[in-house]
């Protein structure tokens, strides 16, 4: 691997610095999101590069929707070898890989996975890597989960990029297809739910795109069929008023809201949970009488 110039690094850096100025966004979020873009234009080049499917905060990012929700993590799908010694072994190869003039370096032998485990269940593979632009330190978290279906199939997209037009094209998870795990996740776990980052989303995505019914049905019922989970025949209580009466959970919405800055959403929860009931369960509903739901969701916020 060629080390970066000092003059390559002083320029990222710099460059870094006017853009979190124009922006107004602390230099540390942007230089994360700029590490985690190239680390991603790495992962695009691997050999293998078509077992890894972008999902989570960042696919809104790359589907141009939003970078409002900050995140740390890339989360992924992998297809194929899952075990954490083969995937220690593809992100070091994303650590060698040079990308020139982006000042970054990536340390192959910092890579180290586990298990990870929400809620007491087993979730994926967890894997952190160092890097450093000059002597500014980055930690680079990577979240891969397996055996998920995306309906009807991956997106190729390029992934937008902070400073220059050398973009990395990957695969992504369709909108309908994120919205279905989180919904599966929001009935799953019921009242252990902690997760309002799948609130935040799916509401955002409700008031932001638009969406035929059939695609998120289809995206809904093959999520759950695949996760072995029976569709709900009653109003999960996560799309119920009733989710919110514990106060750990109101605390919780108004945490998770006090990292982002975004006035789009409420802050009151029971009017994203109204949202998501209205968004959600007509759909869900045409499941149980083997219907296809034929409406589609449009600005007005509503199914036509």
């Amino acid at each position: 691997m060629d080390k970066p110039t000092q003059s390559t690094i002083d320029s990222v850096h710099q460059r870094l610095l006017n853009k979190a100025r124009e922006t107004g966004r602390p230099f540390n979020e942007l230089l994360q999101y700029y590490a985690m873009e190239k680390f991603l234009l790495r992962m695009s080049k691997l050999p293998n590069a078509k077992d890894f499917v972008l999902k989570g905060a960042l696919l809104l990012r790359a589907t141009g929707i939003t970078d409002i929700r900050p995140t740390r993590d890339i989360d992924v799908l992998k297809y194929g070898n899952s075990s954490i010694p083969k995937l220690e072994e593809n992100i070091a190869e994303c650590c060698k890989i040079d990308i020139k003039g982006d000042g970054l370096e990536f340390d192959p032998d910092s890579v180290k996975g586990e298990e990870i485990r929400e809620q007491e269940a087993y979730d994926g593979v967890r894997i952190k890597v160092r890097g450093n632009l000059g002597n500014a330190r980055i930690t680079i978290q990577i979240d891969i989960g397996f055996g998920d279906v995306i309906t009807p199939e991956p997106l190729w997209v390029e992934y937008p990029t902070i400073l220059d037009n050398d973009k990395p094209r990957i695969q992504a998870y369709t909108l309908e297809s994120a919205i279905a795990e989180k919904y599966q996740a929001m009935v799953s776990l019921d009242l252990a739910n902690s997760r309002m980052k799948d609130f935040y989303d799916i509401y955002f995505l409700s008031e932001n795109h638009p969406f035929e019914g059939r695609k998120l049905q289809k995206a809904i019922e093959e999520t759950f069929n695949r996760r072995e989970t029976d569709i709900p025949t009653q109003i999960p209580i996560a799309l119920t008023p009733a989710f919110f009466d514990e106060e750990t959970k109101v605390s919780q919405w108004k945490a998770f809201l006090g990292k982002i800055s975004d006035d789009q959403v409420p802050e009151d929860p029971l009017k994203v949970v109204n949202r998501l009931k209205k968004f959600l369960w007509p759909v869900t509903e045409g499941l149980h009488q083997d219907e296809s739901f034929k409406m589609s969701w449009t600005e007005e916020k509503q199914w036509e």
